[in-house]
């Protein structure tokens, strides 16, 4: 009786070392596992934080630049006795203002908690000075611009940050478009449910693959806004000011 007892007690035993064994063995996997992880996300922290480094050292140095050029083309005007330089000169002062702006909303995404105010902004006055920026390359591709139901229509949100973003849709349609023979961007503005939403698509009907949803996304959010894929458009969703608030 007491042998039998004693061999169970030894069974008992070593089943319960084999349990903690075993378990040693589990957290130890489950363990590396969460180092794992771990350092995946710390390697995604450390490169999102270099990205913004260097985003923030570019926009510095760019704007350095545009307020050197900006200086001189501004003298130059003022000292400026042929009118036949009159026109490039104030060309050059308006379009590095413009880049100014640029520059300026994208430190405002790098550095949120930095933004300029929010304001009423009229769809065709952005697409106005959208197209100050871009009109030269869009005409020398040939690519011609549709814009449909822009009239009268306002929204609220950043304006240097709108300008922005669909300066960089611009510019990645235009890559897209440059092998294709019918060249065409088309922006479709529409009122639905209390918000304006952009339809944006070009001729490739590769928008939704190529655009960078990341940064897309980032801006929109910034002003209350949302993006949406569907199919071969973007849906770039923005906020409407009531009515009361503000009539065109």
């Amino acid at each position: 009786m007491e042998y039998t007892l004693n061999v169970i007690s030894y069974s008992v035993l070593a089943l319960a070392i084999s349990f903690f064994i075993a378990g040693l063995r589990q957290r130890k996997v489950m363990k590396n596992e969460i180092t794992k992880k771990d350092e995946a996300i710390k390697i995604k922290e450390v490169e999102f934080n270099e990205l913004r480094l260097l985003a923030a050292g570019v926009t510095h140095e760019i704007n350095n630049a545009l307020t050197v050029l900006m200086g001189r083309a501004s003298l130059m005007i003022k000292k400026n006795d042929d009118p036949s330089k009159d026109e490039m000169l104030k060309k050059i002062y308006t379009t590095s203002e413009r880049i100014a702006a640029s520059v300026v909303g994208l430190r405002q995404v790098i550095y949120p908690d930095k933004t300029e105010s929010e304001e009423f902004i009229e769809l065709p006055v952005l697409m106005e000075d959208v197209f100050k920026l871009t009109q030269q390359r869009l005409r020398n591709h040939g690519i011609v611009m549709k814009l449909k139901g822009l009239e009268h229509k306002v929204i609220k949100g950043r304006k240097s940050q709108l300008e922005l973003l669909i300066i960089n849709l611009l510019n990645q349609s235009i890559e897209r478009l440059l092998n294709i023979q019918d060249k065409w961007i088309q922006l479709v503005a529409v009122e639905e449910q209390g918000r304006l939403n952009i339809y944006f698509m070009d001729a490739s009907g590769e928008v939704g693959d190529k655009i960078s949803h990341k940064q897309c996304s980032d801006i929109l959010e910034s002003n209350h806004g949302h993006l949406t894929i569907n199919q071969n458009n973007l849906i770039l969703e923005l906020p409407k000011p009531p009515q009361d608030r503000y009539h065109v």
